[in-house]
């Protein structure tokens, strides 16, 4: 309809991402329990958790009707589970931000600027580090959504503890990202 190529070409990218599912990124530092929160939230353990790190590559997990795990030709693990939440969203996994080297700058190219929310995990032993603002910072920029999780708190003996780091997450978490 005689329409410039580059306007063609932004909205056939436009219809693209409409017909991709929910893109959840979940972030943050080893060992802040990014792998548990997942298996958390999907109701199974379909991604390996540890005390030590368990996430050395992304990981994209999807529905499928068997668990699987394959890596692509760009290196991505895939992971596939029969987890209904899984046939509307997919979840991306992450090796920690305090670790990564080229995940890192592949992360914030490929993977936060296509999510459609990124959450981020912080441990209650350790909340709300250098790395994790360094990591914030450069992904603030990109507009998204961003949901901080704050992990472990079974660590506190007393309502007032946790408290005191809720109230360190919400106020750092307010001077950085407004």
């Amino acid at each position: 309809f005689g329409a410039a190529a580059e306007d063609r070409a932004a909205l056939a990218a436009s219809i693209r991402q409409l017909d991709e599912l929910f893109l959840i990124v979940c972030v943050g530092e080893f060992n802040a329990g990014k792998s548990a929160f997942i298996n958390g939230l999907l109701g199974r353990s379909v991604v390996e958790e540890g005390v030590t790190p368990t996430t050395a590559q992304i990981q994209l997990l999807k529905y499928g009707n068997v668990v699987k795990s394959e890596t692509d030709a760009n290196g991505l693990r895939i992971l596939t589970a029969p987890v209904e939440l899984l046939r509307d969203v997919h979840i991306v996994d992450t090796p920690g931000t305090n670790a990564i080297i080229r995940e890192h700058e592949r992360l914030t190219t490929d993977f936060v600027p296509r999510s459609d929310l990124v959450l981020f995990v912080t441990s209650a032993d350790r909340p709300f580090t250098e790395t994790e603002r360094i990591f914030l910072t450069a992904i603030r920029d990109w507009g998204k959504k961003i949901v901080i999780v704050l992990n472990k708190i079974d660590i506190f003996s007393n309502a007032a503890q946790l408290q005191e780091v809720v109230d360190f997450v919400q106020k750092a978490a307010r001077d950085l990202l407004g």
